[in-house]
C-alpha cells in the first residue's frame, strides 16, 4: 500500500499503483462509490468525508501517475513483507493521528452542543463498599473522596469554609455513598438537642443524635463553632467511648455511627465575618480530621450552566469584598439564580440587585466598580453593576 497524498482527515493510498483508495479510521474506502474495501459490513464514507475525497482525488491522480512503473505494477510474491508491513502500519498511524486532531478539535464544539441541547450530563461517581456498590450522579466537591475515605474509616471529619461553599451537600453524598441514612442536627445550644429528653407523659423524645447513635447512619452537626462548647462533651464522649448514656439508659453506638461536623471557622472563635461563634477546646478538635472546604470550579461551572462569564465574575467579586471589607455572599445558589433568571431575558442590573447585591449601599457598590475596573476586569455583569451604582 503506497500512500498518494494526506488530506486533511483522511488519506489516499494506492494497493495496486493503479486505483486509489481512502483511508480513514482504519478502514480504507472505493473512491468511486465510497463503500468500504477493508470491511464490507461497515458503512459507506460519511458525506463530509466524500467531499473531501473529491476535492483531493485530482491531485492525487497526479501523483499516482508520477510513480514509477515498477511501482504501479501489481505486488509479486517477491516483495518484503516486512516492508509492507511497515508502509501499512505508517498509513495506519497517519490515518490515526488525524482522526486524534479532528477529535480535538471538534470534542469542545459538541460538548457545547450537547450542553445547550440536552443540559449539564451528570456524573457517575461508583462507590464499592461492604455493603454493596453505591453510585452517586451529580457533580461533586473536589474535596469529597477526601472526606469519604475518611468517614468510611470511622474518623470523624470537621469541615471548615466560608458559607455556601456546599459543606452540606457534601456529608449528604457522602452519606447516599455509603448508604447510610442522613441525619442533621443545627448548633446545638441544649443538651436535650443531643440527648433527647422524657416528658411529664414518661414519652422520650428521640433526637436525629440519638437515632444515628442507635440505628446508624452519617450524623452531621452544622455550625459546630455555633454551638455552645458544653453540649459539645457529649458528642465528645460518645465519639470516644463507642456508648453514651441517654435519658433511656445506656445505648452502645451502631457499628455504621458516623459523624461530620461543620463551620465556618477554624473553632477558634467568632471574627468579623462570623460573629457568635465559640472557641472549641483542644480535646473537641482533636476529635475530627479537619478539612477547608472552598468554592468548587466544577460546582460552580454546573450551576452556571457553563457560563464561564458569570463564573469568573463571581470569583473575581469575592476577592474584591474580601479585599476591601465588604460583606456580601456570592454562593452557588447567587450563581444558579443569576443564570436562570437571564434566561427570562430580564434585564441584568435587575438581575443582580435580586440575586447578588441585597442590602448593598450605593457607595459598596460604587466601591466595588471601581475595584474591578483597577483589577482591569470588565464584561457584562461589570458592566451592568456599574448601571446599578
Amino acid at each position: 500500500m503506497k500512500l498518494l497524498l494526506q488530506c486533511e482527515r483522511l488519506t489516499l493510498v494506492t494497493e495496486d499503483g493503479i486505483n486509489i483508495l481512502a483511508c480513514y479510521n482504519d478502514e480504507t474506502y472505493d473512491t468511486n462509490d465510497f463503500n468500504c474495501v477493508s470491511n464490507p459490513n461497515k458503512k459507506p464514507l460519511y458525506p463530509h468525508l466524500r467531499a473531501e475525497v473529491r476535492d483531493n482525488l485530482e491531485e492525487a491522480k497526479s501523483k499516482l501517475e508520477k510513480l514509477p512503473k515498477e511501482e504501479k505494477k501489481p505486488e509479486t510474491k517477491s516483495t518484503s513483507s516486512v516492508g509492507l508491513a511497515l508502509e501499512e502500519m505508517l498509513i495506519k498511524t497517519i490515518a490515526t493521528a488525524s482522526v486524534d486532531k479532528i477529535v480535538e478539535e471538534v470534542k469542545p464544539q459538541l460538548n457545547d452542543y450537547i450542553f445547550k441541547t440536552f443540559g449539564l450530563v451528570p456524573q457517575i461517581h461508583e462507590i464499592k463498599t461492604p455493603n454493596g456498590t453505591h453510585e452517586i450522579k451529580g457533580v461533586t466537591h473536589e474535596k469529597f473522596d477526601d472526606v469519604l475515605k475518611l468517614v468510611n474509616l470511622d474518623i470523624p471529619v470537621f469541615l471548615t469554609g466560608a458559607a455556601g461553599t456546599g459543606k452540606n451537600v457534601i456529608c449528604k453524598q457522602v452519606a447516599e455513598a455509603l448508604g447510610l441514612d442522613f441525619y442533621f442536627t443545627n448548633a446545638v445550644t441544649q443538651e436535650y438537642q443531643l440527648k433527647g429528653f422524657i416528658d411529664a407523659n414518661g414519652t422520650f423524645h428521640e433526637t436525629q443524635f440519638y437515632k444515628a447513635f442507635t440505628n446508624g447512619g452519617l450524623f452531621f452537626l452544622d455550625e459546630m463553632d455555633g454551638s455552645i462548647p458544653e453540649t459539645l462533651i457529649i458528642l465528645n464522649a460518645a465519639i470516644a467511648n463507642g456508648y453514651f448514656d441517654f435519658p433511656t439508659g445506656k445505648v452502645e453506638a451502631h457499628p455504621n455511627f458516623k459523624v461530620i461536623a461543620a463551620g465556618n471557622t477554624v473553632g477558634t472563635g467568632a471574627d468579623i465575618e462570623y460573629t457568635g461563634r465559640f472557641q472549641l477546646d483542644a480535646s473537641s478538635l482533636d476529635r475530627f480530621a479537619i478539612i477547608e472546604i472552598d468554592y468548587s470550579p466544577a460546582i460552580e461551572e454546573a450551576v452556571s450552566n457553563g457560563n464561564m462569564e458569570l463564573v469568573n465574575f463571581a470569583r473575581t467579586f469575592r476577592k474584591i469584598t474580601n479585599q476591601v471589607g465588604i460583606r456580601c455572599l456570592f454562593s452557588y445558589r447567587s450563581i444558579e439564580r443569576i443564570a436562570k433568571l437571564e434566561l427570562i431575558e430580564m434585564e441584568l442590573p435587575e438581575i443582580l440587585k435580586i440575586s447578588l447585591i441585597k442590602g448593598l449601599s450605593k457607595d459598596d457598590v460604587n466601591i466595588l466598580v471601581n475595584e474591578f475596573n483597577n483589577h482591569g476586569f470588565n464584561n457584562k455583569y461589570t458592566s451592568a453593576l456599574a448601571k446599578i451604582a
